[in-house]
């Protein structure tokens, strides 16, 4: 819904581009509540939840004139003060809530979003539901406490805490197969159902219906307690699949695709705090669609909002307010792409180098900080080389890239080291796995992936262009396949040629040879040539081959070196890096 072309509402308020910037986490305000705007709140809770049960049959002129947005805002200001978080919960406050929302429509299509009377609805279902989950977890005065003795943080951040806390708790009760329903009141609960099936599908229905202006306003505001949200849908769909008293649940594939892209969204805008509850209900979103990472084509259809994903992505690789946006994990990244990539179309095409750079840059920081396994590092760079190559599939976009575009991708690639980034990758790979190993199948996995991917890159740009912008690479690149090189004919030199030699020699003899398609690829076979010319590769005696056979973190750390040096290249660039010269000591961050 194009909400910047509508007016202001005499009963809904404000339009999405007037209000949204009211309802920053810098505009959250502390007070102190006397009774009076503790009755006015405990009575508008009362009065909405009044209208649960009449989904779809009140006149909305009627009842948005006795549930104003003043209404609505006398709840909200609950959230202001750490003993009054209780009013949220008021019984069937969240049903009245959805309720209210269905009433907002424009051209006849529900639009909760469009209009600040939806939004309020909307943002006093997540702090009701949210202080639902905190308070029958047994957490509610212990997120009080945390309130009072936290006077710099903003209550909605210490709420939003505590609720994701809850969720990852639930989650994880679910993943060993325990209850975990009945904190919703679902289930074999006694306590009051926070909504019915018939609301959270109503509430699904809505939020589908208007996904671009939800995604907006979460990109424009601060949303407390998203986890929450989120737990609430994915427990509808198990809850959904048994509507009809069946034993062993049918689960409506539609429906959950629909939760599956809702969640992805909330994903993009996601506060770092929120990140491990959301990631462990995406995994099983996954599951429960049959599918793998990498695959989001057979999810996401294509949106009309393309774009704002785009942004979305790069605002939060690269956010503004990095007190609540920490670098997020890099499978967390992965499975943001899926959405990214499978929005890619015509007009896009400007935002790639953006999206290229803020996603290299994060997985060289977690490269360097060694974040992660050494399996999930090349596991996760792997899935980020499939999805760039998805991204520049000629069939995702214009047939052609302007010149401009082709010249910003490259440089992108250049200026954040991608090819380092994919060498220290190459370099931590198995070369003693076997063909019945996982590791032998992760090395061809990623092998075949650096290969496709790159040659790809090849065919998105012109010969000129890649000639050009990856030349200064090119002693580099000598450097990386001195390293296969050395590693192949020490293998040659080692005195007993058992079977693990064997292994060892061929594995480098694989990574070399990828390593050599990249440089035709890129063009720069010929300034190769000419460097090797000045500067012929040296042949490594005993010693050299003893520490370069088993020992390649010296390499990594020199790639990793590289991606932090200043932007000009050394200009000892030629010397290359024989084994006893990879004795560097490890850069400090």
């Amino acid at each position: 819904m194009l909400a910047n072309q509508l007016q202001p509402h005499p009963l809904w308020g404000r339009p999405l581009d007037q209000y949204a910037r009211s309802y920053t986490l810098s505009a959250s305000k502390k007070a102190s509540h006397g009774s009076a705007p503790r009755i006015l709140a405990s009575t508008a809770s009362l009065q909405i939840g009044e209208l649960s049960q009449k989904i779809g049959l009140f006149d909305s002129t009627n009842i948005t004139q006795q549930v104003n947005t003043a209404t609505l805002e006398s709840i909200l200001k609950m959230a202001e003060d750490v003993e009054t978080y209780q009013y949220f919960l008021s019984q069937r406050l969240i049903g009245g809530c959805i309720a209210l929302m269905q009433k907002i429509k424009v051209s006849g299509k529900s639009s909760p979003f469009s209009y600040e009377y939806g939004f309020l609805c909307f943002r006093i279902i997540l702090f009701s539901l949210g202080t639902y989950l905190v308070y029958r977890s047994d957490n509610y005065r212990l997120m009080q406490q945390n309130m009072v003795k936290s006077p710099a943080i903003e209550f909605p951040l210490v709420f939003s805490s505590h609720v994701a806390q809850v969720v990852q708790q639930e989650f994880q009760a679910a993943a060993q197969s325990l209850e975990c329903d009945s904190i919703l009141g679902w289930g074999s609960s006694d306590d009051h159902p926070l909504a019915s099936r018939e609301q959270v599908k109503a509430l699904v229905e809505m939020l589908w219906d208007d996904r671009s202006d939800l995604l907006k306003v979460l990109t424009l505001t601060y949303t407390p307690g998203i986890s929450g949200l989120s737990f609430l849908l994915w427990r509808y769909i198990y809850l959904d699949a048994f509507r009809d008293g069946s034993q062993t649940g049918k689960p409506d594939v539609p429906l959950i695709k629909r939760i599956t892209e809702l969640h992805f969204r909330s994903m993009l805008v996601a506060t770092s705090d929120q990140g491990g509850p959301m990631l462990g209900i995406a995994d099983d979103l996954y599951e429960l669609l049959g599918i793998t990472p990498g695959e989001g084509d057979k999810i996401f259809p294509k949106s009309q909002d393309s774009q704002t994903i785009f942004e979305a992505y790069i605002a939060r690789l690269a956010p503004s307010d990095t007190r609540i946006y920490a670098p997020p994990n890099i499978m967390f990244i992965t499975i943001l792409l899926e959405l990214v990539v499978a929005n890619m179309g015509p007009g896009l095409e400007g935002l790639l180098p953006s999206v290229f750079e803020v996603t290299t840059q994060r997985f060289w920081q977690a490269s360097v900080r060694q974040e992660e396994s050494k399996t999930m590092l090349v596991g996760s760079t792997g899935m980020m080389l499939e999805h760039f190559k998805s991204l520049l599939q000629p069939a995702s976009r214009s047939s052609v890239l302007s010149p401009s575009v082709q010249k910003d991708i490259l440089e992108s690639f250049t200026r954040n080291d991608l090819l380092d980034l994919v060498g220290a990758t190459l370099f931590r790979l198995d070369p003693d796995a076997d063909e019945t190993s996982p590791g032998y199948d992760m090395n061809y996995n990623l092998l075949k992936t650096i290969q496709t991917t790159f040659d790809k890159i090849g065919a998105s740009h012109t010969p000129a262009v890649l000639e050009e912008t990856f030349r200064d690479y090119a002693p580099d690149w000598l450097k990386v396949q001195h390293q296969f090189v050395i590693r192949g004919v020490c293998m040659d030199l080692h005195r007993d040629r058992n079977e693990a030699a064997k292994r060892r020699k061929s594995h480098y003899e694989r990574c070399h040879g990828v390593w050599d398609s990249i440089a035709r690829v890129l063009r720069q076979k010929e300034n190769i040539e000419q460097i090797e010319k000045v500067a012929p590769m040296l042949v490594p005696n005993a010693m050299q081959c003893h520490i370069a056979a088993f020992d390649v973190k010296p390499v990594i750390g020199i790639l990793e070196a590289n991606m932090i040096r200043t932007a000009t290249h050394v200009s000892n660039s030629l010397k290359y890096l024989t084994p006893p010269m990879l004795k560097l000591p490890s850069p400090t961050y």
